[in-house]
Order: C-alpha cells, then sequence, then structure tokens
C-alpha cells in the first residue's frame, strides 16, 4: 500500500454511574397495617462525552462500534457490512490505541492489516504518541462469494489528513490526505463468521 498508515492513541475511560439507595421503610403507628413508601429512582448513569483528538492530547471516551447483526450473516449482504464495520473498527482502534477488537476479527495472512497497521499501531502506542484525524472513509463496490467460503469484496477508501503528536504541541508527522479514492479488495473466510483474510490494493 503506496500510502503509510499513521496511528493514534487515547486515554483509558471510565464510565460514571451512580444512584441513590431507596429510604428505608417508616414504622407505621397501627399494628395492623404496615406502609410501604415507593422506590426512589436512581439516577440513569452519566454518558462519558466524546472529545476528538487535538493537538493537546489524545482523544477521550470513544464510543466503539458495534458490529451489526446483518455483518454476522454468510451471504452478499453480511459480507459488505463486515467489511463496513472492520473499517470503522481500524478508525476506533486508531483513537484507543487498542487493537484487542480487531485482532479477533483479522487472520494472520492478512499482512496489510497486521504488519501495516496492527504491529505498527501498537508500536506507536508503546511510544506514547496520538494521532488527530486520519480517518479512513470506505465505500464498498461489490462482492462475490465463491465455492471456498470466500467473499471477495471491491472497495474504494479516502483517508483524510493526520497529525501525529508525542506531546502537547509536539508534531511528530503529517500525513497527506488521499483524496483520490484507493481501489481495493478486501478478501474474507467464512468459518462460522467473516473474517478478514487479505486486503490488496491497486497500483
Amino acid at each position: 500500500m503506496a500510502q503509510s498508515i499513521l496511528l493514534a492513541c487515547a486515554l483509558t475511560v471510565t464510565a460514571c454511574t451512580g444512584g441513590a439507595s431507596p429510604p428505608q421503610p417508616p414504622q407505621s403507628p397501627s399494628p395492623s397495617v404496615e406502609q410501604s413508601p415507593s422506590p426512589t429512582p436512581s439516577p440513569s448513569p452519566t454518558k462519558p462525552k466524546y472529545q476528538p483528538a487535538t493537538a493537546k492530547g489524545p482523544a477521550k471516551n470513544v464510543p466503539k462500534p458495534e458490529m451489526p447483526k446483518l455483518a454476522k450473516e454468510h451471504n452478499e449482504e453480511g459480507a459488505i457490512a463486515f467489511v463496513k464495520y472492520y473499517f470503522d473498527l481500524m478508525n476506533y482502534s486508531l483513537e484507543t490505541y487498542t487493537t484487542e477488537d480487531i485482532e479477533e476479527i483479522t487472520m494472520k495472512n492478512c499482512r496489510v492489516c497486521g504488519v501495516n497497521f496492527i504491529d505498527h499501531l501498537n508500536l506507536q502506542a508503546h511510544r506514547k504518541y496520538w494521532q488527530v484525524d486520519g480517518q479512513y472513509n470506505v465505500k464498498v463496490h461489490g462482492v462475490k462469494i465463491n465455492d471456498k467460503k470466500e467473499g471477495l469484496t471491491s472497495f474504494a477508501l479516502t483517508i483524510n489528513q493526520a497529525e501525529v503528536y508525542s506531546g502537547p504541541g509536539k508534531l511528530v508527522t503529517k500525513g497527506q490526505a488521499v483524496d483520490n479514492p484507493a481501489q481495493g479488495v478486501a478478501i474474507l473466510r467464512w468459518d462460522k463468521k467473516w473474517q478478514m483474510f487479505d486486503m490488496s490494493f491497486a497500483d
């Protein structure tokens, strides 16, 4: 792949939760009737607000994409939904420096996904770098499923301009945006679920 893949990290987020305990039932003066108060509803947990990365610091409270049910189906529509979800998860990984989720759906054969993305992301995370923007934007053109339980999916990819920082205001590198869509093919393998087997791009 001609374009280098720039990576980012984010802070660990802890969700806020809380609630008030209902009051104890009051003692009734009458021994024949015991009154129970209405329970006091507990307040709903406060969801932390998403903060995108800036030159001052990495992203915070990044919402994790959920795999749609359609992406779990062994058909053409499911393969398309899986590829879209895969790139959503790549964007999430760039903002959070976490690779566990994307590793679960990536086979070791995928050199672009493993060496160029996952391994490089882990290296940059070790250096405590973070990335501002650099989002992947994918459009799936078509898909074909063959007898080998493979899904061959064609797509076009553009990438937003990215900046990588090592500290507040400390720019490490600035990547160029890929505005001219790069044409690619994602090869999926089905074994009770879709997994990314390989990815390639036209010269």
